[in-house]
């Protein structure tokens, strides 16, 4: 059972006869974190909004991007620890959430809108994809996906790098040219494919009667996906505005 999705990729399920996981469970939860980090989101955003405080967005964002790669980074080293992490983890992410909204909605009105619905409705089609097995996680699929994420993290580190040490860009890749929307479309369209492999693990994970406590783990691992996704169209769909 691997997924390209760092949090699950290390975390190792063992049979729990006596209280195993479900599907359900896992759905249950993940529904719970994601309707956490939305209520997070929306209430920072629109307190952001109406005092016009651009600085306290980015700062929420910043700190919530921060927080939640660090408790993932720990639940992935210990998932026994998902449990008692997930819920501040979906606490950071709805900040990073509401403040990397504010910053698009200033630059791009409308865009955060547009994103939203981008990335409801592709997990719609992603869920019905992989519900009808009209596109299945095969081996090749999953190290194809794999690799195109560890790429797409490696250029987006390259480019934190250089911005925080020498305040510049990797040329073209991230401006509104058609290398950059070619490259955002493409990261995009990986953080799509990665909740096939996510409901994939999730299926499995139940088979193989993982603990219960796993289910807060795939919890995390989706709300991190779908944070990605959220986040790839917002850089698309603002880089295609840029051009209008």
């Amino acid at each position: 059972m691997q997924s390209n999705n760092p949090i699950l990729t290390r975390s190792e399920t063992y049979a729990d006869y006596s209280q195993p996981m479900t599907v359900q469970g896992a759905i249950q939860k993940s529904i719970l974190l994601t309707v956490i980090a939305a209520i997070v989101g929306i209430a920072f955003y629109v307190y952001c909004f109406a005092t016009t405080n651009v600085g306290m967005a980015m700062t929420g964002a910043i700190v919530g991007a921060v927080g939640s790669l660090i408790l993932g980074l720990i639940t992935t080293f210990k998932p026994n620890t998902a449990r008692m992490l997930a819920i501040p983890y979906a606490l950071f992410e709805g900040a990073f959430l509401g403040g990397i909204s504010i910053y698009f909605q200033m630059k791009f009105p409308g865009v955060p809108l547009q994103a939203l619905l981008a990335t409801f409705v592709t997990s719609l089609v992603m869920f019905g994809l992989y519900k009808f097995k009209i596109i299945r996680a095969t081996a090749k699929f999953k190290a194809v996906i794999m690799s195109a994420s560890i790429a797409i993290f490696i250029v987006f580190l390259v480019q934190m790098v250089m911005r925080l040490a020498f305040g510049s860009s990797i040329p073209y890749l991230f401006e509104s040219n058609l290398l950059g929307i070619g490259f955002a479309a493409f990261v995009a369209v990986i953080a799509s494919f990665s909740l096939i492999l996510d409901f994939d693990l999730i299926e499995s994970a139940a088979a193989q009667r993982a603990p219960k406590s796993y289910e807060w783990l795939c919890g995390i691992a989706l709300l991190a996906t779908l944070v990605w996704m959220y986040y790839s169209f917002l850089r698309l769909i603002g880089l295609l505005s840029s051009n209008d």
